[in-house]
């Protein structure tokens, strides 16, 4: 099994970056990878909070400090912003960014409704501009090698995706988004969603399910259906009832081949037998009419080495953000994917909302 754990270096000079926002997510998951990062030059930090900002600058090497992303760009002229926080903070900060002529990454969700996603990714085009959406699960080594097996011819075109995405769900309205289960789409399902795009194209139409019986906190789990384009199928579980994070997803292929990703740390492909050279076992008593199959599968776990960062993606999706900066090209998930990624959050709430199936353009058209 040939793995896709590492993004190529450019050759090129570093891009001059700027980083606003110093939260809890920043400060956990993105900063911490940069020092991996040569192809990044961190030339300021801003945060509300200048001893956030200032610590983070001194942690990243000694980085110009400020506290207004206005007065930053002007003084410190960055290539390209980093925005983490909020969405109601990135999305504004974003469309100042790209109107100073800087190349853009924010972390998802672009927004708190499609149209503001939509204008985001608007305004990044009409400035000729890089935008990209930090969705670090499409990054990771692990769904990056899972999605190769998937492209190659052996097997097959694929058919149907299955996207677990599992963990605490807020008890209280995330992000100000009504209904709760808004918030729970914005913050969790838009992942799976994002996987789900990245493997089997645009969707179509969504249908969506809660389970009503049980007490469980936060809500009964949700299930939903993706039905694409081209006319695949994806299933995302959003099981509130878990008793930790959990993340899975398994594509079959038509070929009769499958590949599955477990927790961004093990890649796990399954071939048919007769592809491979393998042979069926027959089994000691052939009267109980059954039989033992082998089955052919390889299997890739993250090396231990690999610092979290890394393994769950964070460093390689700010890799193809320099990557992209200095070469010209979008990386995925761009803005537009943002976008598209909340037409379809939408229509899951709509689909829970109304018991039918939900198509994308009914929502597309009614929330721009």
């Amino acid at each position: 099994m040939r793995t896709e754990d590492s993004v190529p270096e450019s050759g090129l000079s570093p891009v001059r970056v700027a980083l606003v926002g110093c939260g809890r997510h920043a400060s956990i998951c993105i900063h911490p990878s940069l020092p991996y990062l040569p192809q990044i030059q961190v030339v300021a930090v801003c945060d509300l909070d200048q001893s956030r900002a200032r610590a983070t600058a001194e942690r990243l090497g000694g980085a110009a400090v400020y506290t207004k992303t206005a007065r930053m760009l002007a003084a410190e002229q960055p290539e390209a912003v980093i925005a983490i926080g909020p969405p109601a903070m990135q999305n504004p900060v974003g469309q100042e960014c790209l109107a100073h002529g800087c190349h853009l990454l924010i972390d998802k969700p672009p927004g708190l409704c499609p149209a503001d996603a939509r204008q985001l990714a608007e305004a990044a085009d009409a400035a000729g501009l890089i935008g990209q959406v930090g969705h670090n699960q499409r990054h990771s080594p692990a769904m990056r090698t899972a999605r190769r097996i998937a492209a190659s011819a052996e097997f097959g075109e694929p058919t149907t995706v299955f996207a677990k995405y599992c963990g605490e769900i807020p008890t209280e309205p995330f992000w100000g988004l009504e209904p709760l289960v808004r918030g729970l789409l914005y913050y969790q399902a838009v992942h799976p969603v994002d996987t789900s795009r990245s493997i089997l194209g645009e969707i179509d139409t969504v249908t969506a399910y809660q389970v009503q019986s049980g007490s469980v906190p936060g809500g009964g789990p949700i299930v939903v259906m993706l039905e694409f384009v081209n006319g695949t199928l994806a299933v995302l579980d959003q099981n509130t009832a878990t008793p930790y994070f959990q993340v899975r997803t398994t594509i079959t292929g038509s070929a009769g081949t499958s590949v599955d990703v477990v927790d961004l740390d093990r890649v796990t492909y399954l071939q048919r037998p007769e592809d491979t050279g393998h042979r069926r076992v027959e089994p000691a008593q052939p009267e109980f009419g059954m039989f033992y199959e082998v089955m052919p599968a390889q299997t890739w776990q993250v090396p231990r080495q690999y610092p979290a960062e890394k393994a769950w993606g964070y460093v390689d999706q700010l890799a193809a953000f320099a990557a992209a900066v200095r070469g010209g090209e979008p990386a995925k998930p761009t803005l537009w994917d943002g976008y598209q990624n909340l037409l379809a959050l939408e229509a899951i709430s709509r689909s829970l909302t109304t018991g039918r199936p939900v198509p994308i353009d009914e929502i597309r058209t009614e929330l721009g």
